[in-house]
């Protein structure tokens, strides 16, 4: 299941990338770059927008209902039946998949304290950024065990 979200859901589009979840976002999109988006790539529109939203093109489509990101996931999740078995598999930032980087190779990338308490960690070959399954992601995991 892939998505694309509009401007107003950036933290959405996070955090469901942290799940594992193909989410495209850019605040620069307009309203018909997300709907060619999602008609090319058959991407669920995710919006707040109730002008987007009844436009004839956006029938594929979640209006999300609240302004706080842990029940717009909640709600996502809910009317998805989304998995959660793929968390931290998908860069936050930029939605590439990750790769896996050994212990040795992140040595100078994250600090001290990061490289002693884990020992797996992944890496975003499009922006460079590092990650590891800290308490934000054992958090996320508890998220979508209780939705």
């Amino acid at each position: 299941m892939k998505f694309i979200a509009d401007v107003m859901l950036g933290k959405l589009a996070k955090r469901m990338r942290l799940l594992g979840i193909d989410v495209l976002y850019d605040p620069a999109y307009q309203d018909n770059e997300i709907l060619r988006l999602a008609l090319d790539q058959g991407r669920i529109i995710l919006t707040r927008d109730t002008a987007l939203a009844s436009r004839p093109l956006a029938q594929n489509h979640i209006l999300i209902g609240s302004d706080l990101v842990d029940e717009q996931l909640h709600q996502v999740v809910e009317m998805s039946s989304l998995p959660s078995t793929a968390m931290l598999t998908r860069c936050s930032a930029c939605n590439t998949t990750l790769t896996v980087l050994s212990k040795d190779e992140v040595r100078d990338l994250v600090s001290i304290h990061v490289y002693e308490q884990h020992r797996d960690f992944l890496h975003c070959e499009t922006c460079g950024r590092i990650y590891w399954k800290g308490t934000h992601v054992r958090n996320m995991g508890r998220f979508m065990k209780i939705t």
